[in-house]
């Protein structure tokens, strides 16, 4: 029911975003598969266009709705269902999290923060200041397994895609919709 609900309304605000270009038909069944695509950690799209067929959501770097439910939807499947049940049980007591759940949520929290960080000042310089800042937080979230990009990854410093392959390695979370290592094992 919760994938249900978060994949709705992810499907839904994609659409919204995506009529303007397309038209209504296929701006639902494009909002339907990358929301989809985005809480399974999948990284699919068929955003493909002419003369350029694997851009990904390059066309959408500058908007923020976009971005912020393809980064939800992302970050939700990647935590965890055993942490979203005590999310849902417990609301803002995490003391009473289970210890996996603290570490899960403490981990994802530092892998998003310190590699934004990172991209921020070591790339994207031409970018102007928000979209700069949307495409740090977008590449340190998306690595990890969902696959989608907002930025020509050929274009990053050499740093910054040695630190995209640590992401990729570690993953997601222990019963979640992400593969890699695990953020458990990582920060154990």
């Amino acid at each position: 029911l919760g994938t249900l609900l978060f994949e709705g309304v992810g499907a839904a605000l994609l659409a919204f975003r995506f009529q303007e270009q397309m038209g209504w038909g296929k701006a639902v069944y494009y909002g339907i598969f990358h929301s989809i695509s985005a809480f399974c950690n999948a990284g699919f799209d068929i955003l493909g266009r002419e003369g350029h067929l694997y851009p990904s959501i390059v066309g959408y770097a500058d908007n923020i709705l976009v971005n912020g439910v393809i980064i939800g939807l992302i970050i939700i499947g990647g935590i965890g269902f055993l942490t979203w049940e005590d999310i849902c049980e417990y609301k803002w007591k995490f003391n009473i999290y289970r210890m996996q759940s603290k570490l899960i949520l403490a981990t994802t929290v530092c892998l998003i923060i310190f590699p934004a960080c990172f991209f921020f000042f070591a790339d994207f310089q031409h970018l102007p200041v928000k979209s700069r800042f949307l495409a740090s937080v977008f590449q340190s979230v998306t690595p990890r397994t969902a696959g989608f990009n907002t930025v020509d990854i050929t274009m990053m410093t050499e740093a910054s895609k040695v630190v995209m392959i640590l992401l990729m390695l570690i993953g997601g979370s222990p019963g979640s919709t992400a593969g890699g290592m695990k953020t458990t094992t990582f920060a154990v």
